[in-house]
């Protein structure tokens, strides 16, 4: 299995494209357009979503990305105390505020999981590669 790591601010996220890179990684590990859309999707917007709404607001977290024949892993780490969320069943209207992304990354992953951890909160999703 091969991974990527990013050690991520607010600042780097604000000021660098972090999809680059995870589009690169997915090249080397022949995952297909269709694919690396959704992760790249996903990925951002479970960051934004992480910087936007954690509470108190943090300003670092890790992002690992595991890839192997089978599947997609990505494991989303911060400092914050877990927000229970639970995702829209339907795609939020236009004019809705928030939901989109939470409804994106259940519709378009195969699993996702948030759980507690001593740390902080762990949110972890997969795709079927």
């Amino acid at each position: 299995m091969n991974s990527l790591q990013f050690n991520l601010n607010r600042n780097i996220f604000a000021n660098h494209s972090i999809s680059k890179e995870i589009e690169q990684f997915m090249l080397q590990n022949e995952v297909s357009d269709t694919k690396r859309f959704k992760v790249i999707t996903c990925v951002l917007e479970a960051v934004s979503n992480i910087f936007t709404h954690a509470a108190p607001k943090i300003n670092s977290l890790i992002i690992i990305l595991h890839c192997d024949h089978q599947q997609i892993v990505i494991d989303l780490l911060d400092n914050s105390q877990m927000q229970p969320f639970t995702p829209p069943t339907d795609c939020p209207p236009a004019e809705a505020i928030s939901g989109r992304g939470l409804w994106i990354i259940k519709s378009w992953m195969d699993n996702v999981r948030i759980q507690e951890t001593v740390a902080g909160t762990h949110l972890q999703f997969s795709i079927a590669v």
